[in-house]
């Protein structure tokens, strides 16, 4: 009875199946992933393939933008047809043992079944592969989804085979053949879907000017690449160069500092083909944010990398050395042209602060004050910027408002650079000989005085133009004198 239950649920489910999902189908992704573990969290993209099947996209990060997640890093199918799924959610990786569902993948011997499936369908191995075992040329990315999980379900939640609504004839060979494999095959374990890749960095303090490590591979590759950023030698334990390309499981390596006095820090990176999730788990909450349980969760999925899969694993290391003191020196210009001259009226200076020797990532500020190079006192004029460098020389502007009443005086700008949690300056540049960091404010023109530095004259006062001879002032006064004089005879 419970079988013709199950299989009753999945003819329904399969007359579903002809409706297409909106989403456009992905190709899988062949790109480097870090190489993640149980407990870490996944992403789960929107399922792809046909209505009622498909394949879940897979992201290592939650993308910023889901409606345009890009490429995903891995894919996954669901082990559990008669629990809802959910999409755009996060998950947690686990190992089979972690499997919160009740349905038939409690059987050791139907995991082995469905990790078989999962190893030799798409993404796992190429369409035009499938489609040659299989006997389905043209087969599409939406038929081996379906392929795909109407296989794993016939072991997981069936037991048998059902009535399955084919979309396609490709959809139902590739099937038959995933089926038929499954069955005549021992099976396969998760370990046989997955890589071993780690790598360990020194534990012991480590010092520039020697052999950092050892940073040690541990792998089941034949080999596998390292690559050192920033680029560094990497040796063995002699200093002798190595073949990054061909390092074999348990080979201790090395950075060669030899040449070196400086602190700093590097990171070792292994690469190799495959991943080392294949095969796992993914539990699913019913909420996002949520926490699934066995008692309330979505649908668990099982991972399945793409074919061409490479996966990375990385270690750090530190190393003290001879700590050179930071350095700054400053370029002082009118901002209007770039020369170091500014006008009468004032303007905007800018100072390029050129530091050396910073600790990227660090945060500093450089503050400035702009002084007069006559006696060497303080304008008053400051201005600063907070930075954080990711190098560790550079360059960052100051910019100074230079209002009116400086004309005739050069202006030197002052700098002092901190350091984020120190208290006193890391770095200073303070000299009134420097032209470099020296603008010249022009003298006020002659036609400025005095009545834009003296307010008006006096001959403004008496309402007569200014600069008119007093010989013309007399002569009218004496004509204003007779004609009143008129007009009081006429009176009479």
């Amino acid at each position: 009875m419970v079988k013709t239950k199950r299989a009753s649920r999945f003819r329904a489910m399969g007359a579903i199946g002809v409706l297409a999902l909106g989403a456009a189908l992905v190709a899988p992704a062949v790109a480097a992933v870090a190489a993640p573990e149980a407990g870490d969290s996944v992403y789960l993209g929107t399922r792809q393939g046909y209505g009622g099947t498909g394949a879940f996209p897979i992201y290592l990060d939650t993308p910023a933008d889901p409606s345009a997640p890009g490429e995903p890093d891995l894919w996954a199918y669901c082990i559990e047809h008669d629990v809802t799924a959910l999409t755009r959610v996060e998950g947690t990786i686990g190992v089979v043992d972690d499997f919160l569902g009740e349905n038939l993948f409690t059987d050791p011997v139907v995991q082995s079944k469905v990790m078989w499936i999962l190893a030799n369908s798409y993404p796992a191995v190429p369409l035009a592969e499938l489609g040659s075992a299989a006997g389905a040329p043209g087969i599409t990315a939406a038929d081996a989804f379906e392929a795909a999980q109407y296989a794993i379900w016939r072991y997981t939640d069936l037991g048998f085979d059902a009535a399955w609504p084919w979309e396609t004839p490709n959809s139902e060979a590739a099937y038959r053949y995933l089926v038929d494999g499954a069955e005549a095959s021992g099976g396969l374990t998760p370990a046989d879907l997955s890589i071993t890749l780690s790598i360990s960095g020194p534990t012991a303090p480590q010092e520039a000017g020697t052999l950092v490590g050892p940073f040690i591979v541990t792998t089941d590759r034949p080999s596998v690449r390292v690559a050192a950023e920033p680029v560094v030698p990497i040796t063995d334990a002699a200093g002798t160069p190595i073949d990054q390309d061909a390092v074999v499981d348990g080979q201790e390596l090395y950075l060669d500092l030899r040449g070196t006095s400086a602190p700093g820090t590097a990171t070792v990176t292994a690469t190799a083909q495959g991943s080392t999730v294949g095969g796992r788990i993914v539990s699913v909450p019913t909420v996002r944010g949520g926490t699934p349980t066995e008692a309330d969760h979505a649908q668990t999925i099982a991972l399945v990398a793409p074919a061409g899969a490479v996966s990375t694993a990385s270690a750090a290391a530190a190393w003290t050395g001879d700590v050179v003191p930071p350095v700054i020196g400053t370029t002082l210009v009118d901002e209007a042209d770039g020369d170091q001259t500014l006008p009468w009226t004032g303007g905007t200076a800018i100072d390029t602060i050129a530091y050396q020797h910073l600790t990227p990532g660090v945060g500093y500020t450089v503050t400035g004050e702009l002084m007069r190079k006559a006696d060497g006192s303080g304008t008053g004029i400051r201005a600063s910027a907070t930075f954080t460098p990711s190098t560790p020389d550079g360059s960052v502007d100051v910019s100074f408002t230079v209002p009116a009443g400086y004309a005739g005086q050069q202006l030197v700008a002052f700098e002092t650079l901190t350091q984020e949690g120190v208290a006193d300056p890391v770095a200073t540049h303070r000299d009134l000989n420097d032209a470099a960091q020296t603008v010249t404010v022009e003298a006020a023109p002659a036609s400025s005085t005095p009545a834009q530095q003296g307010g008006p004259t006096e001959l403004a006062k008496t309402g007569v133009p200014e600069g008119w001879p007093a010989a013309g002032v007399l002569l009218i006064a004496a004509g204003l004198v007779a004609l009143l004089a008129r007009r009081r005879v006429a009176g009479a």
